[in-house]
Parts: C-alpha cells; sequence; structure tokens
C-alpha cells in the first residue's frame, strides 16, 4: 500500500504527519465526544498521544511512535482500532435510536397479549468488549419467561 493509500484511510480526520526526532507524529481531528485515551490504555498503551487545541466540535490529537517500520505499522493500527470503536459506538446509537423508534410504533398497534410474547433473538456474533477488541460471544438474550 502506498502512504498516500494509507493517509487516505484516514482522509475525514487526517491533519498531518511528521517526524520529531525519533518519533512519527500522527495527528488527527476527532470530533469531541470521541473516546482515545481509554480505547489507547485498555489496548496495552502500545503508542502515546497527546490532545492538542480544538474547537466546540472536534479535537486535536497527535498520536506518535518510534519511527520504525513495527512502530508505524502500531500505529497505524492502534489509529484505526479507536477510529473503528468510535463510529461503532455511533452507529449503534443511531441503531438504538431507530429501534426504539420501531418498538413504540410496535407497542402502540398491537395488543398486550400479543406484546408479552415478544422475543429478542439474536445468533452468536462478534461484539467489541470495552476496550475496544472484537469478543465472540453466544446468545445476548435467551428466550425465557418473565423471571427470566
Amino acid at each position: 500500500m502506498t502512504l498516500y493509500e494509507e493517509i487516505l484511510q484516514f482522509d475525514e480526520f487526517f491533519t498531518s504527519i511528521r517526524r520529531h526526532d525519533d518519533f512519527l507524529v500522527f495527528d488527527l481531528k476527532l470530533p469531541l465526544n470521541w473516546e482515545d485515551k481509554k480505547i489507547l490504555h485498555n489496548r496495552g498503551d502500545k503508542i502515546q498521544m497527546n490532545p492538542g487545541k480544538g474547537n466546540e466540535t472536534h479535537k486535536i490529537v497527535s498520536f506518535f511512535t518510534p519511527f520504525s517500520e513495527e512502530g508505524t505499522f502500531l500505529l497505524v493500527t492502534e489509529i484505526k482500532a479507536i477510529i473503528k470503536w468510535n463510529k461503532d459506538i455511533e452507529e449503534k446509537s443511531n441503531l438504538l435510536s431507530l429501534k426504539k423508534l420501531e418498538l413504540e410504533k410496535m407497542f402502540s398497534e398491537n395488543n398486550v397479549d400479543s406484546l408479552r410474547k415478544l422475543e429478542f433473538n439474536f445468533a452468536p456474533n462478534n461484539i467489541l468488549d470495552e476496550t475496544g477488541r472484537e469478543e465472540t460471544k453466544g446468545i445476548l438474550v435467551a428466550p425465557g419467561d418473565i423471571e427470566g
């Protein structure tokens, strides 16, 4: 992959890339509500970060690592994980809002007896844990009685 293609992956967030002494520094403009420090910490603090100035909606964050092939690969990997985790959170929030509207409509259009039989079943899938790592889990909600 070319340098252009690597940078293009971060296009909407990319601000700059530079070498400072023996470090590679990658600057991104991220939404204010995004988690970054917590995700890096939960993933083992493999790279470092330094929050910079921002505005009302975005913050500038500098991610850095020793300038080496391994360090550069790690930097890109960790930044991708931060972006993916935060985008997934945003998508989950949007999906939750949509599903709430669907449920409200369902509850307003159906009688109580049919709603009592309502179940939510999920097939096993990959989900992200609080560290941003994918984790395979089984059924999230199992059928059961009211107490179960």
